[in-house]
């Protein structure tokens, strides 16, 4: 027999629980997921880059990094999942912000260290605009018909210098980057007395040819003698300008740590922090390019490009000229998390509302109700006072279970509301089992204590090997299943431990302890008093 000092102690450490439990469920509301509270949808191409190649390895990892990114945003109860052709697909129950979720979530974090060889403006007289560069097109845009578009170095400084000539083939539309002493001639569109024989005047002095990639969507400058490439347009987020830069220098492979945060003017930067070999690297590169203005490159886009007045060791970078906090940390987030091993673009971003779910949740809850209130009329009608143990221990399992649920930030769906229907019936299951080998202790004449201890005893096994067989399913299908399915498994195995344990021990407790009262120790209360007067 148990000792009495340890039911006690026992009973009080449930209370406990229950307490705890109680707080979570009034403080920390239980979060609903996709399906019932409704949230953002987004699904995500994977296309082939220059330096990535979509593999399910890529794949795989490129998930792996998102469901990290999503972690750190704070939602709760994401699915983040493949389809058959290969796409991405994430749901993120109740996103406060969509749009920043879809810019962190999708953000390749790129991070690339190149030298800034130019800006692109257009010249009409005295007047100048940037040119603008859409990589979805590989286009160049402009106003009017400019005297002439140049390539301009140091846009920002006192004395900005003229490097190179932006020039459009009349008859093909090819554009080239000439130096800067270019001047076009007319074609032979322009002029009839052109031999169409002659050699084309616009290739005299060419420093390279721009060149559209639809695949990786990037506009190449390419050698025309080596075909080697030597140079990229690329968007100056600062001011939106088209912008060449050279080769990339370094990586954000190297990247050790980023963080958001302010400098000694009160401007917001991200620090960035390089490994010991990256250090190395950016030492050297600062040294060999004094004078020059090193571009921080963030997925395709400038986002600075400080000049480069002294070598820079102890390998410390920063990136400035970002419009605000939230933006540096977003930044700073997905550097952090690493770069996506393949290059992904939205294919789909869609707002799933929360009215179906809101009608399925009722309905799944109204079904829970009528589901425990009509197990607990059954239980009290067929075993009397084991009947009412049975009750307290049913709802302390909801109490707990819900607890749970709320603290440890879980969110509900309908497999999961499934689950806690499916856990209920299973919880009755064990003290079903518990009740009817008391019962048939108590046939055989033995007192209700007696007979509590004995029926415990047998009912032991069959109740472990039962739970166990369920918690080998419910890692199945964790292991082998996806999104919903895994919040099944989940909600299955909670519940089943859950029961187990308020089963073995707080319903042990209690009725050794009721045993002990004399006005209840009595056949009756086990139900066998009644069996003998049939």
């Amino acid at each position: 027999m148990r000792n009495k000092k340890v039911n006690i102690i026992v009973i009080i450490a449930f209370i406990l629980i229950i307490g705890v439990s109680l707080y979570y469920v009034i403080a920390e509301p239980i979060n609903l997921g996709l399906d019932l509270r409704g949230g953002t949808q987004i699904i995500l191409k994977p296309v082939e880059g220059e330096n990535s190649e979509v593999t399910d390895e890529s794949l795989d990892k490129a998930m792996l990094i998102i469901r990290d990114r999503i972690d750190m945003l704070g939602v709760s109860e994401p699915l983040v999942t493949r389809d058959s052709s290969n796409n991405i697909i994430i749901q993120l129950p109740g996103v406060s912000d969509p749009d920043r979720a879809l810019e962190v979530i999708g953000k390749t974090a790129q991070l690339e260290f190149r030298i800034l060889n130019g800006t692109l403006i257009s010249r009409t007289g005295q007047e100048t605009e940037f040119i603008r560069f859409d990589p979805d097109t590989g286009e160049l845009g402009y106003d009017g018909k400019p005297d002439e578009i140049i390539l301009v170095d140091g846009i920002n400084s006192n004395s900005p210098i003229k490097t190179g000539v932006l020039y459009e083939d009349p008859e093909t539309g090819d554009l080239f980057i000439m130096d800067r002493d270019f001047v076009p001639e007319k074609s032979s569109a322009e002029d009839n007395t052109s031999d169409t024989d002659e050699e084309d005047p616009g290739l005299s002095g060419v420093i390279g040819q721009l060149l559209y990639n639809e695949a990786t969507r990037e506009l190449d400058l390419v050698d025309m003698d080596s075909g080697e490439k030597i140079g990229e347009i690329l968007i100056d987020s600062r001011s939106d300008a088209a912008s060449l830069v050279g080769p990339v220098l370094l990586t954000g492979d190297k990247l050790a740590k980023a963080s958001a945060g302010y400098d000694s003017n009160g401007r917001i930067v991200v620090t960035l922090s390089f490994k010991e070999e990256g250090s190395g690297t950016f030492e050297d590169i600062t040294r060999e390019n004094i004078g020059e203005q090193l571009t921080i490159v963030l997925d395709e886009e400038i986002k600075s490009a400080p000049f480069l007045n002294a070598v820079i060791t102890g390998g410390d970078a920063v990136i400035e000229g970002i419009n605000g906090l939230e933006e540096a940390k977003d930044i700073a987030l997905v550097l952090q998390t690493g770069a996506l091993p393949v290059n992904l673009i939205i294919e789909e971003s869609s707002t799933v509302g929360p009215t179906l779910g809101k009608d399925a949740l009722d309905k799944g809850i109204y079904a829970g109700i009528i589901g425990l209130a009509l197990i607990l009329v059954f239980m009290i009608a067929y075993y009397r006072g084991l009947g009412l143990i049975s009750i307290l221990s049913l709802t302390m399992y909801v109490t707990i279970f819900w607890g749970i649920m709320a603290g440890i930030g879980a969110a509900l769906t309908l497999p999961g509301i499934a689950g806690i229907i499916l856990t209920i019936g299973m919880a009755v299951d064990a003290n079903v089992i518990i009740f009817a080998r008391i019962r048939e202790e108590g046939r055989k004449g033995k007192s209700p204590r007696i007979a509590i201890g004995d029926g415990f005893k047998h009912a032991m096994r069959t109740i472990v090997d039962a739970n166990v067989t369920t918690l080998i399913t419910a890692a199945a299908l964790y292991q082998f299943g996806t999104g919903p399915i895994k919040g099944f498994a989940v909600t299955l195995a909670f519940g089943v431990v859950i029961s187990m344990v308020i089963s073995l021990l707080f319903t042990r407790s209690l009725l050794f302890l009721a045993a002990g009262l004399p006005r209840i120790a009595s056949p009756g209360f086990i139900g066998v008093k009644m069996e003998k007067e049939k």
